[in-house]
């Protein structure tokens, strides 16, 4: 069940973003957010932040050293974009499934449990949303989630 208010995204992105500050600059990774004004949605705050973290552990796990992982916010979109490894296209219809690993060759300690971008395709759709996946692999991968 969802609790819904009156949530700004440009807000949730940079606190979420502010979360991660740390693990990115482990990582030596790049985390930017950016948010245009009045991206104002009826939404859940805690489940909502929940999916944009999942998203964005992805993306500065599977970006290299040097690389960025940019968060944005627009009214009505959350956009999390990397320039990470990327996923074949042949993988993509598949990875909002449970227990879906692109690497099945990533144990749970590397790769985490297969479960993440299954909450968020259920925390997306559970407030009436979508959540897509466009990647290039070696280049970039982008994942919206349209409210």
């Amino acid at each position: 069940m969802l609790d819904l208010e009156r949530t700004d995204l440009a807000d949730l992105v940079e606190r979420t973003v502010q979360s991660f500050g740390g693990v990115a600059e482990a990582a030596g990774v790049t985390l930017l957010a950016t948010g245009e004004p009045g991206s104002v949605v009826d939404a859940d705050p805690v489940r909502l932040r929940q999916a944009v973290a999942n998203l964005v552990a992805n993306a500065v796990r599977h970006t290299p050293a040097g690389g960025t992982v940019t968060v944005r916010s627009a009214p009505g979109l959350v956009e999390v974009e990397d320039t990470g490894e990327g996923i074949p296209a042949a993988d993509l219809p598949q990875v909002f499934d449970r227990f879906r690993r692109v690497d099945p060759s990533r144990s749970r300690v590397t790769g985490g449990s297969g479960l993440g971008l299954a909450i968020v395709r259920q925390i997306v759709e559970a407030h009436g949303g979508t959540v897509t996946l466009a990647s290039a692999p070696g280049v970039r991968t982008v994942a919206s989630i349209r409210l």
